[in-house]
């Protein structure tokens, strides 16, 4: 799988941008708030229908422009596929799929697979239970759009659920109405549990593989999923919906007090250990860079391994975070056999033979040059 070339129009500082892209390595160069974040954030809009940095699709408007749209022509093993996303200001995303106009963005997901490694992404170790949460969710999303589709059904019913809490709890309607949207909540919680805890296990032994690798045998890297309804690693879906439920019922008293729901995925968390212990709490900043490394290669032989092929994997100032040996690891990961696109602020963080097998641009105000 590869984007082969990405055309870009009033996209933050780009005007009109047209780029051809290597199917191996791409480097692209410049100074700060010139555009290469940009550029690596309009072709995660591509293939996932939405920003990873921005909250709202009008931040991607180019100043004093009234919409953007994103066109790619992205080539794997079976298909050929051209993207459209257009948006314009108040008015709805457009997406379309050689032509065809899609209305969800789950038909979008799977077409263009993408891994983004940035220095945000130590917030998987150091951030809140929702950054965790958006990466695994982010990995399935793009290998089963039913996870996609099952998480945004489940996201509107807890919206739902906590609002009927809420009018309990003022004496304004009935238990029987939350009885009811108790029973979908555990279908679709439970089916999103059971998928989280299956990737988590095949992630977990990627990355304790790859860690192994890294650290030079030294250390030992395990992922552990911590659920708000307790130890599930060896439980049928059944299983945890039977737990879910009675969970509910419980806590029924203390939910409608609180005006929450208190369990389900959307309270779970992943915890990382090296060597037994929390690399959060106790880990160096070093353990916990390698961590990362660790799970972000795993990221791409996961995707491997359940489609078939190599997601893109997109670098957006990395190199700096990272020590020269961590470098070489990263690079000697994604060489030959990934397509990559890497930002930076300064070549001589690269080899002059990785330069030399890589297609190099430099960005100057929203240019290529």
């Amino acid at each position: 799988m590869y984007l082969e070339k990405i055309i870009l129009k009033n996209f933050r500082n780009y005007h009109l941008q047209e780029v051809d892209f290597s199917p191996g390595v791409n480097v692209f160069c410049g100074e700060n708030a010139q555009g290469k974040t940009n550029l690596l954030e309009a072709i995660y809009v591509l293939g996932l229908g939405k920003s990873y940095r921005a909250f709202k699709e009008i931040e991607l408007i180019k100043w004093n422009e009234k919409f953007f749209s994103v066109n790619g022509l992205v080539k794997n093993r079976d298909k050929n596929f051209c993207l459209d996303i257009f948006y314009e200001k108040d008015r709805k995303k457009k997406i379309k799929i050689n032509g065809q106009e899609e209305k969800k963005i789950s038909s979008l997901l799977g077409i263009l697979k993408l891994v983004i490694f940035s220095p945000a992404d130590l917030q998987l170790i150091q951030g809140s239970p929702s950054e965790r949460r958006k990466f695994i969710d982010r990995e399935i999303s793009q290998i089963s759009p039913l996870y996609y589709h099952d998480l945004q059904q489940y996201n509107r019913l807890l919206y739902q659920r906590n609002n009927q809490l809420k009018r309990l709890y003022e004496g304004n309607d009935e238990l029987e109405v939350l009885r009811i949207l108790d029973q979908t909540l555990v279908a679709l919680g439970s089916r999103i549990i059971y998928k989280r805890l299956s990737c988590l296990k095949k992630l977990n032994l990627l990355a304790k593989l790859l860690h192994r690798r890294i650290t030079a045998q030294e250390e030992n890297l395990n992922l552990v999923y911590n659920s708000s309804l307790g130890r599930l690693e060896e439980k049928s879906e059944q299983e945890i919906a039977e737990d879910f439920f009675k969970a509910l019922e419980e806590k029924r008293k203390e939910e409608i007090a609180r005006g929450s729901t208190l369990f389900g995925p959307h309270r779970d968390d992943f915890i990382t250990l090296v060597n037994n212990y929390s690399v959060k709490n106790y880990g160096s900043q070093g353990q916990q860079r390698t961590a990362v490394l660790s799970l972000k290669l795993a990221e791409l032989e996961f995707m491997k391994s359940e489609s078939g092929e190599y997601p893109v994997l997109l670098l957006d100032d990395v190199m700096s975070e990272l020590d020269a040996e961590r470098r070489e690891q990263l690079l000697q990961a994604v060489k030959n056999k990934i397509q990559t696109f890497i930002t930076t602020t300064d070549l001589h963080d690269f080899s002059l033979d990785f330069l030399k097998e890589s297609k190099v641009r430099k960005i100057k105000k929203g240019i290529l040059l």
